[in-house]
């Protein structure tokens, strides 16, 4: 997958059968925007954020194991591997990143460091990069649901050059019942649909025929 760059990415809570929590208990809840929030989707642009740095994606297979025969090496054994995703974003807002941390708040500017992440908090992403031989048509990846982390943080001082951190967030990935934990979609594709793809990764009541239960 010949990539060029990277455009962008959305974000959403979702609850365990991967639909977007919206309001008070979605992306938003711990900004003033929960009360208006009707799509649960927060934007991931420089305007918002200063954009995405990278996107990486690792354990995307297992491992094989040799399976002899007849003195012959005659299959191999395929485990299934934990898809996980390192997101970094050159400045996420804070509220938006203890949302999707899933740490609590105190309702007064504070978020509690529990020592460990929450399992219940599911994170969803689709992200934006462009073909590596034709700038015009774009590659996402997408994935249904995952636990999201941040392992440490440092705070530097600044000498003659600002020292800058970003927020990178580890969201180790979840299956979606029988989907699967997520998709490649190609815009090159003869029959790509954008609309089918958002829906596809961003389940609402309607298109997942569920119900929200708020993620328990």
């Amino acid at each position: 997958m010949a990539t060029l760059g990277i455009a962008g990415a959305k974000l959403a809570l979702v609850d365990k059968n991967g639909i977007v929590l919206t309001g008070t208990d979605g992306i938003f809840k711990y900004t003033d925007q929960a009360t208006t929030d009707k799509t649960g989707i927060f934007d991931v642009t420089v305007d918002t954020s200063f954009g995405v740095a990278s996107v990486a994606l690792t354990n995307l297979f297992g491992t094989t194991t040799d399976i002899f025969g007849n003195n012959k090496l005659v299959y191999k054994s395929a485990g299934k591997g934990a898809a996980q995703t390192v997101l970094t974003v050159n400045s996420l807002p804070n509220e938006i990143k203890m949302a999707a941390l899933g740490m609590p708040s105190d309702g007064k500017g504070g978020f509690t460091i529990t020592g460990k992440a929450d399992p219940n908090n599911r994170v969803a992403y689709l992200a934006e990069s462009a073909e590596a031989f034709d700038i015009d048509k774009p590659v996402y990846v997408g994935m249904y649901m995952g636990t999201a982390s941040e392992a440490g943080a440092t705070l530097t001082s600044n000498n003659a050059n600002d020292n800058r951190t970003t927020d990178a967030i580890t969201i180790a990935g979840l299956e979606r019942g029988d989907d699967g934990f997520g998709k490649y979609f190609y815009s090159s594709a003869p029959k790509f649909d954008k609309s089918a793809m958002l829906a596809d990764v961003f389940k609402t009541a309607t298109t997942g025929g569920t119900t929200t239960d708020g993620g328990h």
